[in-house]
């Protein structure tokens, strides 16, 4: 693990804006995908925690989740997840689908990896556009299990180099129905340092 680094004030705006912007994407996306139903966004909360914090936030290491997360390559590295508990993701599947939940099969988990790629690259578009830096994602992957085994499964896959990660909380509801989920950026090589370096123009990628 890296020195323990916060991000400054400019940074913070800038974590910040990327959720406002990346939040409005996914709603417009996400409308679109439950056939143009009203769908409400909360405005959403980011954090820049430790890993022992994010885990917490999202009920816990045993907390059973649906997890869709992706590698980012191009001018920034790093990793993404959304983590959904597990009553959203069935709620979810339900709202696509068209039925009551029954079980996590192939149909249902398409469904989520689409609706967790569908997330993730609204604010990857985001950041892209106040960046314009090249972003690409990796085909997504999907995984339910507890929170702590899916988490601990992306950071061996993230080389992790700092101690803190940026978490967005997310919230959206559609008749009655809440989605929450949580997003996490994961920064490659040479952690958030590098990670704002970049996107405030001060480094080379």
């Amino acid at each position: 693990m890296g020195e323990e680094v916060k991000p400054t004030p400019m940074e913070m705006d800038l974590l910040k804006e990327l959720g406002n912007i990346g939040a409005g994407n996914a709603t417009a996306a996400l409308s679109s995908m439950l056939y143009d139903r009203k769908l409400d966004m909360v405005v959403p909360e980011v954090a820049f925690m430790s890993l022992p914090e994010s885990i917490d936030l999202i009920g816990g290491p045993e907390a059973p989740v649906a997890g869709i997360y992706i590698e980012v390559s191009g001018d920034v590295r790093g990793h993404m997840a959304f983590l959904l508990p597990i009553d959203c993701a069935q709620g979810l599947v339900e709202q696509l689908l068209g039925h009551e939940f029954v079980e996590f099969d192939e149909m249902s988990c398409s469904v989520l990896e689409e609706v967790g790629n569908v997330v993730i690259t609204s604010y990857l578009n985001a950041l892209s556009s106040m960046t314009d830096l090249m972003i690409k994602p990796s085909v997504p992957g999907l995984a339910i299990d507890m929170a702590g085994a899916i988490w601990a499964s992306i950071l061996v896959g993230a080389e992790l180099t700092d101690d803190y990660i940026t978490v967005i909380k997310s919230a959206f509801s559609s008749e009655g129905r809440q989605i929450a989920g949580h997003i996490m950026l994961v920064p490659g090589e040479g952690g958030f340092h590098k990670f704002f370096n970049i996107l405030l123009g001060t480094g080379s990628r």
